[in-house]
């Protein structure tokens, strides 16, 4: 039969989690039972660390262990036995072991840390690793971005040819940092962008600076980001809040750009009006200009002017009748046309007032229900 080995991890300490790996402080206690070591008598042995090349260890080792190191002295190893030959094994050691992480959900993600014991040299059918009964202790563990939510054990059995027996360590990070960092300057960046609305469409020049600085703010905002976390070659939940900002702001330069095309139009319109239209301007200009004694001479050309009208043809009359109709025409389909163009890039802004805010917080409220644990 295996000998059965019991196992206990108690964490003493948690020093980080991230970069993929967690390091931390650990007590790894072992009992087992050798019948060589067992004697007559009422009180246990306690072995020197000096003396411990002389008794057989079991050759633990942790399968994902990047880095170790054992704490000589101040209770760094201890060893007793008991009369009944059972045997109680503990030593202090700093590890690091690798972590692999899901970033999808960052800042709000859960990571699960793995401590994987194994025998280095005996298969299952000489070592058998089991749990000692007792629930994972976790003395330490304050962590700035972390926060421990769960410690267990995980019994694997003897699964392939070795027993392995596994702890697991679960951490909720802490997204306090993040929403204060990221996610409210990120918020206030798309709401100055909606100022841009309430400025006069011809005003192109400040709205546009308004809307390339918020676009530059939040590309370095989110080069922030990535600066803190280990790169990954998916989206995390945060660079989908950063990038749905950085869409609307960019809504936002759009309907900026298509407002001054309008309100261009429209002056353009305005600065060059007809012919016709600056005619009959000038006409009614110099008719109110007229003294009495022209309104004299003028009376006497009209009444000359009628008796030529009763000699003209009427096709000559029915063209004169156009031509003033024409002007008419013109002047008033400029002016209908100009009170649309502007009457169009106000009602543009209008409406965006009002549906910018309306979709962004919809954003959020979708956002966050499916992100928050």
């Amino acid at each position: 039969t295996p000998l059965e080995i019991q196992l206990q991890v108690v964490v003493a300490d948690v020093l980080k989690i991230g970069d993929m790996e967690a390091e931390m402080i650990i007590f790894i206690r072992q009992r087992w039972y050798d019948y060589r070591l067992s004697w007559n008598s009422t009180e246990r042995l306690k072995i020197r660390e000096h003396f411990l090349d002389k008794i057989w260890l079991p050759d633990v080792r942790i399968v994902n262990l990047k880095d170790a190191r054992r704490f000589e002295g101040f209770g760094g190893v201890n060893m007793n036995i008991k009369p009944t030959g059972y045997i109680y094994f503990s030593q202090l050691v700093h590890v690091t072991t690798s972590c692999p992480m899901d970033l999808h959900r960052f800042p709000m993600d859960r990571q699960t840390c793995f401590l994987h014991f194994s025998s280095f040299a005996y298969d299952k059918k000489l070592v058998n690793f089991s749990s000692s009964g007792k629930k994972v202790e976790v003395r330490q563990h304050q962590l700035p971005q972390f926060e421990l939510v769960e410690a267990k054990e995980i019994d694997e059995g003897s699964t392939g040819s070795m027993s392995k027996f596994t702890v697991a360590l679960s951490f909720q990070r802490r997204a306090g940092y993040y929403i204060l960092q990221v996610y409210i300057p990120a918020t206030f960046l798309v709401i100055l962008s909606w100022l841009a609305f309430f400025m006069e469409s011809s005003n192109i020049a400040d709205r546009l600076a308004l809307e390339i600085t918020m676009i530059l703010s939040t590309v370095f905002l989110l080069d922030g980001i990535n600066d803190s976390v280990i790169n990954v070659s998916y989206a995390k939940a945060s660079d989908w809040f950063v990038i749905t900002s950085f869409g609307f702001i960019f809504m936002a330069l759009l309907e900026t750009m298509l407002v001054y095309r309008l309100a261009l139009r429209e002056g353009s319109k305005s600065k060059n009006p007809s012919a016709a239209t600056s005619a009959l301007e000038k006409h009614l200009s110099i008719v109110f200009l007229k003294t009495d004694d022209e309104q004299a001479v003028e009376n006497i050309e009209t009444k000359l002017k009628q008796q030529a009208v009763l000699t003209t043809e009427p096709e000559d009359l029915e063209y004169s009748s156009r031509k003033s109709s024409d002007i008419t025409i013109n002047t008033s389909e400029h002016s209908t046309s100009s009170r649309k163009s502007c009457l169009a890039s106000r009602w543009i802004d209008k409406v965006c007032v009002v549906l910018f805010p309306m979709m962004y917080v919809g954003f959020n409220v979708g956002y966050w229900w499916y992100y928050l644990p």
